[in-house]
């Protein structure tokens, strides 16, 4: 969590004014002369309301602010769109963007005290030229308008923050490095005031160069952060014009004897692949609706969770942080085959939406894994070329978690050298045709993962099985466990997680999924096996209404042991 105590901030949040295009994209509309004929609320998606659903168009909104003041700049913060928006403060264009789920922040220059007009225009439509990053084939909804909210912070003359990154150096001694950055290319030395958790406030100046400096501390009192006791830290940086408190956790990430050690001990994954989504709400789920779901992990023997397949709510990590769970956060691409994978629009916007993430997540201690590009054509040249420069990228940005991506070419890819951990979606005896019983798959497909990987990459680096699952209709139930019912789904997750863990060579699990989740309406790929336009893999259903499945995974995950054995002695 990011706080600036002392600015004043708007919260956008709430009814705007509201009016829909139906099949337009976003430059074919002017704010200033729609005609507003409905409300609409925020944070929230125009396409799951009964006058706009499952529609494709322009959502545009408006509503008006009052400052009480003049200010020379503010900050329009808006933590994440579908698809693609543009706004306008009283006839200025203040920002554009076209990456789905990213956060971002938009300068708006001077604003005079009084009244303004504020507004959006967000379209949900898929083009081969304006929406790169989201494709009509992605296996899940292309929601449309603010999954998230919308604020607006008036900066204070002077010199102002934009972040502090709080990495661990040693976790033994409590030993932290801060990367202070300013809005802004500032120069020159610059007297602070810092503060840890409570305790007393100390002075400090430091050397900025283009906006930025570094430097080190101990946090007097330190508690180390992990799941079975999550401790969390803050550190105040004021000047006398802006103030700014950041909450972090120390802790290390590393990776060991093919596995991951979390403070120096061995840790095994157990958890679940999750969608941001509900079944009343689309994308923009409530604080309920979160807690709900991390109780559920919780229920179910959970310490791991992948958010599929985008980046996450700040404010569901922030939860995340506090009740101790383990996070895989990515950014969006699905399934991108290698002619996408080799476009330069493409290209850059996985680069800008992976800083994006990554600056943003960067001191929630939960997030341990940096992923990308979900299923890509890991076979072909286009593919490796991306992956590594992602992959770099990302270790320029944060070398202090491992990087990777999810593979569906388990036992044929050629990009698992280029990443820190090998992570595989698999899905025996469901998406592949044999006459087997769907169990009997499980073990013959990840003996031969586990020997493929070997072969291709040297023996320390970890194995996680990053997707498996299979699908239940909500309430269908047979004593005979046929496809499609909730027996048929709790007997095959039960077996995986004992297959999963019964070699000692995988490091971790993530079932596909916690939830079912919206995904094609009446047209896209592998259509017809998506009853009324549902993923049905999740042990609940999209209103949190828990399968036969949930208590299976829970009574085998909470038999598993929280470490792992030491595989190196």
């Amino acid at each position: 969590m990011t706080l600036y105590p002392t600015r004043t901030t708007i919260s956008l949040n709430g009814i705007w004014d509201f009016g829909f295009a139906e099949n337009r994209f976003l430059e074919d509309v002017r704010e200033e002369t729609f005609e507003f004929r409905d409300l609409i609320n925020v944070p929230g998606n125009f396409d799951m309301l009964p006058m706009t659903f499952c529609k494709h168009g322009c959502g545009v909104y408006r509503r008006e602010f009052f400052i009480a003041e003049d200010v020379s700049d503010a900050l329009l913060k808006i933590d994440g769109i579908g698809l693609r928006g543009r706004f306008q403060i009283d006839g200025k264009m203040i920002g554009y963007i076209n990456m789905p789920y990213t956060g971002v922040a938009f300068h708006t220059g001077a604003l005079a005290a009084g009244k303004h007009t504020i507004y959006a225009a967000i379209d949900n439509c898929f083009s081969n030229e304006k929406m790169k990053l989201f494709l009509p084939y992605y296996d899940f909804r292309a929601f449309g308008g603010f999954h998230r909210g919308v604020e607006l912070q008036l900066l204070p003359e002077g010199i102002c923050f934009d972040r502090v990154q709080i990495r661990t150096s040693n976790y033994r001694t409590g030993k932290v490095t801060a990367r202070i950055l300013l809005l802004g290319n500032y120069c020159g030395p610059l007297e602070l005031h810092i503060k840890f958790d409570t305790g007393n406030e100390f002075p400090l100046k430091l050397l900025f160069v283009n906006g930025e400096a570094e430097t080190k501390f101990t946090v007097p009192g330190f508690k180390l952060w992990s799941p079975e006791n999550p401790q969390l830290h803050s550190l105040t940086v004021r000047t006398t014009s802006d103030t700014i408190t950041e909450t972090f956790g120390i802790r290390e990430i590393r990776i060991g004897n093919k596995q991951l050690e979390l403070n120096g001990t061995p840790i095994l994954l157990k958890g679940f692949n999750r969608h941001e989504e509900d079944g009343s709400n689309g994308a923009a789920t409530t604080l309920q609706t979160m807690l709900t779901d991390l109780q559920h992990l919780r229920q179910c023997g959970c310490n791991f969770i992948r958010g599929a397949h985008y980046p996450q709510n700040q404010t569901f990590l922030d939860l995340c942080d506090r009740m101790g769970f383990l996070v895989w956060e990515e950014s969006l691409g699905w399934g991108n085959n290698k002619q996408i994978l080799g476009d330069k629009d493409f290209i850059k916007l996985q680069k800008e939406q992976a800083i994006h993430m990554i600056r943003r997540s960067i001191n929630h201690p939960s997030v341990i894994i940096w992923g990308f590009l979900n299923e890509f054509d890991s076979c072909s040249q286009e593919g490796r070329n991306l992956c590594k420069e992602l992959v770099d990228l990302i270790h320029s940005e944060d070398n202090s978690r491992p990087a990777t991506f999810a593979s569906r070419f388990s036992t044929s890819d050629e990009c698992f050298d280029l990443v820190d951990l090998i992570a595989c979606n698999t899905y025996p005896g469901w998406a592949t045709e044999n006459a087997c019983e769907p169990e009997e798959t499980i073990r013959p497909c990840l003996d031969k993962i586990i020997q493929y990987c070997r072969s291709k990459v040297p023996a320390e680096k970890p194995i996680l099985i990053s997707e498996i699952g299979i699908c239940a209709i909500y309430g269908a139930h047979d004593p005979a466990a046929t496809q499609w019912s909730e027996e048929f789904q709790a007997d095959y997750l039960s077996r995986v997680i004992r297959e999963v863990f019964a070699s000692g060579e995988i490091c971790g699990l993530s079932l596909w999924q916690l939830n079912n989740a919206h995904t094609y309406h009446r047209q896209g790929g592998c259509l017809r096996v998506k009853p009324l336009g549902e993923n049905s893999a999740g042990v609940y259903d999209l209103y949190r209404r828990p399968k036969l499945a949930a208590q299976a995974v829970s009574e085998h995950f909470r038999a598993l042991p929280e470490t792992c054995p030491d595989k190196g002695k």
